[in-house]
């Protein structure tokens, strides 16, 4: 009888012990789990604002063939982090900073607003760094550039800059996405070429 006490005793619980190394193991489970979770987290960030900035691009290219006219996109980024792209038919560039939409310059089609800015996509700093003279045109029977030395490329950080993309339009209208430094291991994306 003593013996069946002791048992039902010893299977009650668990001990101090087994306690202690039950939460040390989550501990541990954890601290790997985090750094990879925020990485994930960092990578679909810089991915997510490439790919509308990439979407808004073609959509403008699209409606300037469609319509069978002109459209020039017009791009700007400041140094507070703050960067816009914006869009309107004809070959005057509009500005995509402005937010009256009675301004003159402010970029619609069809009094639609055609601007997409950095509280869209949630990102402040995605972008942070632009090359290019602040416009281009899309020629509406080939789709490309009117001027053929124009061109856009965008440096682009995720939210902790941890990871880097390169956005680039060149003047065929051809939008491309690669990773200047290999290292970062974006999946779906590979190293730019040299130039880019």
């Amino acid at each position: 009888m003593n013996t069946l006490r002791m048992l039902y005793r010893s299977s009650k619980g668990f001990s101090v012990y087994e306690l202690m190394v039950a939460l040390g193991l989550m501990g541990i489970i954890a601290g790997l789990a985090v750094p990879a979770y925020q990485d994930a987290i960092e990578k679909r960030q810089i991915t997510n604002g490439a790919e509308q900035i990439v979407a808004f691009v073609s959509t403008v290219q699209t409606e300037s063939i469609k319509r069978n006219r002109m459209a020039t996109v017009s791009y700007a980024s400041q140094e507070d982090g703050n960067w816009c792209i914006g869009a309107v038919l004809g070959q005057t560039p509009c500005d995509c900073l402005e937010t009256e939409p009675a301004a003159t310059g402010f970029c619609s089609i069809d009094s639609t607003v055609w601007v997409l800015r950095d509280s869209d996509v949630q990102a402040k700093n995605l972008v942070s760094s632009v090359s290019g003279d602040g416009s281009y045109a899309f020629d509406p029977i080939r789709g490309m550039f009117i001027d053929p030395a124009d061109m856009l490329v965008l440096g682009l950080n995720s939210g902790a800059g941890q990871f880097q993309m390169n956005l680039s339009v060149i003047n065929t209208g051809r939008v491309a996405l690669c990773l200047p430094t290999p290292s970062d291991d974006i999946p779906g994306f590979t190293a730019c070429p040299q130039g880019l």
